[in-house]
């Protein structure tokens, strides 16, 4: 028996997401299990929640096929990289606005929505000022994590770049990157993410952490269909975090030295 729209809202809103929320979510298609017309009524369940006031964002990140070698980047046509979700949202669901960043750019639908993409090709870095990851918790949003690994939360890379830390970005090696949006193409210079030792090792990312940090009323934890999910205050998680960092540098990774 495949689970319906109305099954799929109510687990939304036991979960805590409310009607004018801004929600940016991390997922997994598959953990969901089977839906009565599969994506397209999991976002339009997902919008309904929402309603009129609310904005949902995907990450439609394109590191993968977006490189030193390879450092054109099409606002309508470069894949995202990150599930199966985020490129039906992309490709599929009306109305949709994708903001403009050769790796880390998100797409939004909903009321903040050109707010929320607004300048984030000024950016430098991954996970800058500018982008859709910095601004959630200005707005008041809420990360989900459906059904996937809470150990990688893109948000986190942004208080990581508020800060002086051994790792995260390769300063040293920028890359010029075309940012085509129609017949406009903009030339920015930027950094990407390096999460290894000078000797190779992997520095293995621990974000799952921030949730110890969090009150009761700032995380929650539930099913969604059949996803494991959590649910938490992006505010909450930005500040607790960077204070955390602040105090233990390494506290969200397994570093080889540490």
């Amino acid at each position: 028996m495949k689970y319906t729209k109305e099954q799929l809202k109510q687990d939304l809103i036991k979960l805590g997401i409310c009607p004018g929320d801004v929600v940016l979510m991390h997922s997994s298609f598959k953990s969901l299990g089977e839906m009565e017309a599969g994506a397209k009524t999991f976002f339009e369940g997902f919008l309904e929640v929402l309603g009129a006031e609310g904005t949902l964002i995907l990450p439609a990140l394109s590191w993968e096929s977006v490189t030193r070698e390879n450092a054109d980047f099409f606002l309508d046509e470069t894949p995202s990289c990150v599930g199966y979700l985020t490129e039906y949202f992309r490709t599929s669901v009306p109305g949709v606005k994708r903001s403009l960043h050769a790796t880390h750019s998100c797409c939004v639908k909903g009321k903040l929505a050109d707010e929320i993409i607004k300048d984030h090709e000024k950016d430098t870095t991954p996970v800058g000022a500018n982008s859709p990851f910095a601004k959630l918790p200005k707005v008041g949003g809420k990360v989900l994590m459906l059904g996937c690994n809470t150990a990688r939360n893109t948000m986190m890379h942004g208080v990581e770049e508020t800060l002086t830390l051994p790792y995260g970005i390769a300063w040293d090696k920028p890359i010029t990157y075309r940012l085509h949006k129609g017949e406009t193409v903009i030339e920015v210079e930027s950094h990407r993410h390096n999460f290894l030792t000078e000797e190779g090792e992997v520095i293995e990312q621990r974000y799952d952490r921030v949730i110890d940090l969090l009150d009761e009323q700032e995380v929650s934890f539930g099913n969604v269909l059949s996803a494991k999910c959590v649910l938490m205050d992006a505010k909450a998680a930005w500040e607790k975090g960077r204070d955390m960092m602040e105090k233990e540098p390494l506290y969200f990774v397994d570093h080889p030295k540490k």
